[in-house]
């Protein structure tokens, strides 16, 4: 019988991938820790026989699959693991260096073999390089040990012939028989039992008292007609029996397992999570409405239902808007029950993506000859699958970035009085409603003076242009910028910092730099928890509700008109000796709507300490609403960041109050640090 009709092949290979995904991962941060061995007197043995384990594992998959390039790289890396376990050879930087490339063309084997693509270049060159390092000490070991017994002998990895596959599949179709044989016979032999006889006896013992059940059970006994089966030790049984009877009399503590252990965790596809998720946003848009009825129906018959003008129908009708005003108030509790409980099953800790760059960190370090510490804290930090996905690209610019520009070389540092290692630092924790991380360095920092000398030079401000310490640091966000001298194979070419730049948008985040030349630079992230669902200030504007991101407002006011100013053409307010500009929303938007004379209304937003006042019509309360995107037939709109659907099914506009900051503080020639989607 082919292989194939066993299981269901794709399926596999997806399980494979999945399993192999983790496995690598774990390769990697045992080396990085079996790294600091090196040249040591001894390795510590469990790390060993980790990373022995996790290939082990992979070499089994593999074959089962016919992934054998997979199968013998790790049966390889396995040899080599099996000598350091056994004191067969030492941990050297050169061997180190050998397992580290390993890794790297194990993934490289994996992906071609789960893809379908070709085998990577260089693995035969790899496996001839590994098998001579691995002979050296194995025949070195073999001259001092002497000949090995068959245990030692390495395993023939040689693909079966059909020979052999026919004969194994006639010797599981031969043992799958005796089983079936030995089954019936053991049936055959089972003592017989009268069933009618068993259920009176049960139902005369638990029908009876405590006092007479030993004798109700005695029918019980005798339904079982058959002897004891020949040779039954109950000589060596029964004291066995009654030692156990006197320990639980004792009071000896009783160990109870379970009869088997299950698996308590599944993999489920995001796609599924993600329809999931658009369902339960559905729900939240439907338990708006429904609350919205029962509010209305209320306010129509009086408070909360309960007023009325005493008529029995109308009675009747309060009774019903009150069961409703209940019932509206549990399906929204229930409702939020189950959006916390969506959300956390798509939340996974920050650590799967800061578990990438030690090796990145490591590896640039050496190829720069800088000595660089990670330091990770907040691996734990519970953050949306969807932006764990995204923020891993952002995350490697930066890291990448303060090896190479923040980190100095060893002498350098040391002529400042500076440690010659230099520290990188990952962080990440929760702040409300919000992830922070920060990646930090204790580098040279970010050189004022010529980031503004490069923006001259290529165009992007005068020389005549007056900008603040912020608004320079700001510049390095601006595509094809970089300061490098010379470009490399990690920086140079100005696209890193950009990069980040647009995945932050993308991801709804704030992003934010502060250097100090010579101490080092942090850039802080701020990200949401979720992209799906937020809290939004509703406001209206000439008829026209909007929603304003909850995150990003800081305080709503009602002044005077004649508390305004202009100010290069602008207006401004002054708002605790702060002067803040402000965007009339119904101008912004080209919108038919009069001014009042008397009063204004103003939302204070605010993004890295800049305000900005948006003047509305009026304050609609604050509602969770569910972010659609804007259709791509549509497109992008300047100001707006997308829709969603409000509780009497109208459509709000979802305001981007990035582009309002940055259009209210933009000059048009220094690009802004308030990157946000917000």
């Amino acid at each position: 019988m082919p292989a194939d009709d066993f299981f269901d092949r794709t399926e596999f290979v997806q399980y494979f991938r999945d399993e192999t995904d983790e496995l690598l991962q774990s390769i990697e941060g045992d080396l990085l820790r079996l790294e600091q061995f090196v040249d040591g007197e001894a390795v510590d043995a469990e790390l060993v026989n980790s990373l022995f384990r996790a290939l082990h594992t992979i070499k089994g998959s593999a074959g089962m699959l016919q992934f054998t390039a997979v199968q013998l790289v790790a049966h390889k890396l396995e040899n080599v693991f099996d000598l350091l376990r056994k004191d067969r050879m030492p941990l050297t930087e050169g061997g180190i260096t050998l397992l580290f490339d390993g890794r790297d063309v194990l993934t490289a084997l994996v992906r071609a073999a789960v893809g379908g693509g070709e085998e990577p270049e260089g693995v035969d060159e790899y496996v001839e390089r590994l098998d001579a390092f691995a002979g050296v000490y194995d025949a070195t070991a073999q001259a001092i040990e002497g000949p090995r017994s068959d245990d030692d002998a390495d395993e023939d990895l040689s693909p079966l012939d059909d020979a052999q596959v026919s004969a194994f599949e006639a010797e599981v179709a031969r043992l799958l028989a005796e089983a079936e044989r030995r089954r019936k016979e053991e049936a055959a032999a089972a003592p017989a039992v009268d069933v009618d006889a068993a259920q009176a006896a049960v139902d005369a013992l638990f029908a009876d008292d405590v006092g007479t059940r030993p004798q109700a059970a005695a029918p019980f006994a005798a339904a079982f007609d058959a002897p004891k089966p020949h040779g039954t030790p109950n000589d060596r049984v029964t004291p066995i029996l009654r030692q156990a009877q006197d320990d639980k009399s004792k009071g000896a503590p009783e160990s109870r397992r379970p009869a088997s252990a299950k698996n308590q965790t599944i993999r489920v596809d995001i796609d599924r999570l993600d329809s999931l998720l658009n369902l339960v946003g559905e729900l939240v848009i439907n338990r708006t409405r429904i609350s919205d009825i029962a509010a209305t129906l209320g306010r129509e018959l009086g408070t909360n239902g309960r007023a009325g003008n005493g008529a029995a129908g109308n009675g009747v009708t309060a009774s019903l808007a009150k069961d409703l005003s209940e019932s509206s108030a549990l399906l929204a509790r229930t409702t939020n029950e189950i959006q916390e409980s969506i959300m956390k099953v798509r939340m996974v800790p920050i650590g799967q993506v800061f578990d990438r760059f030690p090796r990145v960190v490591r590896d640039l370090a050496k190829a720069r000859g800088k000595e660089i510490h990670l330091e990770i804290a907040g691996a734990e930090t519970d953050l949306d699958k969807t932006i764990v996905d995204e923020v891993g690209e952002p995350l490697m610019h930066l890291v990448r970035n303060c090896v190479d520009h923040g980190i100095e070389p060893g002498d350098l540092r040391a002529a400042r009085g500076k440690p010659r290692h230099g520290t990188i630092k990952l962080n990440a924790y929760h702040e409300g409603n919000q992830v922070i991380i920060e990646i930090s360095d204790d580098g040279g920092g970010i050189d004022l003076a010529r980031v503004r000398e490069k923006a001259i030079r290529l165009g992007v401000i005068d020389e005549a242009d007056r900008l603040s310490d912020r608004e320079i640091v700001e510049l390095i966000f601006t595509p094809g910028f970089s300061t490098a001298a010379e470009v490399t194979d990690v920086s140079g070419r100005g696209v890193g910092m950009d990069v980040v730049k647009k995945n932050i948008l993308r991801l709804k985040g704030v992003f934010d730099v502060d250097s100090v030349q010579g101490e080092g630079t942090k850039f802080t992230m701020k990200l949401p928890l979720t992209l799906a669902i937020i809290q939004a200030l509703l406001v209206r504007v000439a008829d026209e509700l909007y929603s304003i991101p909850l995150d990003a407002v800081i305080e709503s006011q009602r002044i005077d008109t004649a508390d305004l100013r202009t100010v290069h053409g602008g207006e401004v307010i002054t708002l605790r000796g702060q002067v803040v500009p402000l965007i009339r929303i119904a101008e912004f938007f080209r919108l038919d709507a009069p001014r009042d004379p008397d009063k204004v209304m103003i939302v204070i937003v605010g993004l890295q300490g800049r305000q900005v006042g948006l003047v509305v019509d009026s304050f609609q309360g604050e509602q969770e609403i569910v972010i659609k995107p804007l259709s791509d037939v549509i497109g992008r709109i300047a100001g707006i960041s997308g829709a969603t659907i409000l509780g009497n099914g109208s459509i709000s506009l979802i305001i981007d109050v990035h582009s309002l900051v940055a259009s209210a503080y933009g000059t048009g020639k220094a690009a802004r640090a308030e990157f946000s989607g917000v």
